[in-house]
């Protein structure tokens, strides 16, 4: 991987603002990727988050505010040489194999990739010296992962990278996205997949209707809440009791609890039946519903 000055971040975001006409997209976004880490970029469809993404990568310029890879310009010659990307759409010549483009991708950054590790870890062995015409949507989007990494990048931008991959491909991505984080990688990922999320990111940078509403490490944002899912069986006709605010389906029952410690302390007063209690931590699409009615943002 290409070393880069320590002091650099690798992306250094600040009041970012963009209009298409009379349609503002983004009016307030702020954010910061440190290496050695994965940053999950968030927001509903139409919230700003691809043009963000964008103006992150370079692709278009914002009117307002500044992007820095690792100290320079996003766009410039500099940052493109430190970032490899993988867009939601991809084409490639029908007539190269995954080698072919492997190579040709890592020569335009003057590296010679790594194809057989690259293979290994995109599931790409058996597809290596094949024509990708009449590759499925998965295989090209698992060629398209390996590109991403060809050049040994220090930042990658990648655009809901799982689309399209079966469960096995999925989980070798997030096993290649971690090693490369703990190698001193900084990733930025876009997904709908809150369980990817939280398998690779460490913070989120959330975007609601153009303007960043929460930055936060995830661990953070539990220490903060310091709520746990419980769930647990109750016996047929057994209702708990109402301060539990508890739902069920069937027999088992759930509940979110501020304090799990108390929460059970009180279960066990209120002499309650129950029985295969399972304590977990929130989901994440939860957990950021509860941080955002508190009015936490970072």
């Amino acid at each position: 991987m290409t070393d880069y000055n320590s002091n650099d971040y690798p992306i250094r975001a600040t009041g970012l603002a963009k209009r298409f006409g009379d349609v503002k997209a983004v009016s307030n976004v702020n954010l910061e990727v440190m290496p050695g880490s994965a940053l999950g970029l968030l927001g509903p469809n139409g919230a700003g988050k691809s043009t963000t993404l964008s103006m992150l990568m370079g692709l278009c310029r914002p009117d307002a505010g500044d992007v820095l890879v690792f100290g320079n310009a996003a766009g410039s010659l500099k940052a493109r040489q430190a970032t490899g990307a993988t867009p939601q759409a991809t084409d490639f010549p029908d007539q190269l194999t995954p080698r072919e483009l492997l190579r040709y991708t890592a020569a335009c950054y003057g590296k010679t990739p790594k194809i057989d590790d690259l293979a290994e870890q995109f599931g790409l062995q058996t597809l290596i010296e094949r024509r990708v015409a009449g590759f499925s949507g998965g295989e090209l989007r698992r060629v398209a992962l390996a590109l991403a990494f060809a050049s040994e990048p220090a930042l990658v931008f990648l655009d809901e990278p799982t689309t399209g991959l079966d469960i096995d491909a999925q989980d070798g991505f997030r096993e290649a996205a971690r090693a490369y984080v703990a190698h001193g990688g900084a990733l930025v990922l876009t997904s709908h997949n809150w369980d990817e999320i939280e398998a690779i990111c460490d913070s989120i940078s959330l975007i609601d209707q153009g303007e960043t509403v929460l930055n936060t490490r995830i661990d953070d944002m539990r220490v903060r809440a310091n709520i746990k899912h419980l769930s647990f069986d109750l016996p047929p006709g057994t209702v708990p009791p109402e301060w539990m605010q508890a739902t069920h389906d069937g027999r088992r029952w759930h509940m979110d609890a501020e304090d799990a410690d108390s929460s059970l302390r009180r279960m066990i007063a209120d002499n309650l039946p129950f029985q295969n209690l399972s304590l977990e931590p929130l989901p994440l699409d939860v957990l950021i519903k509860h941080i955002r009615k508190e009015g936490f943002t970072q």
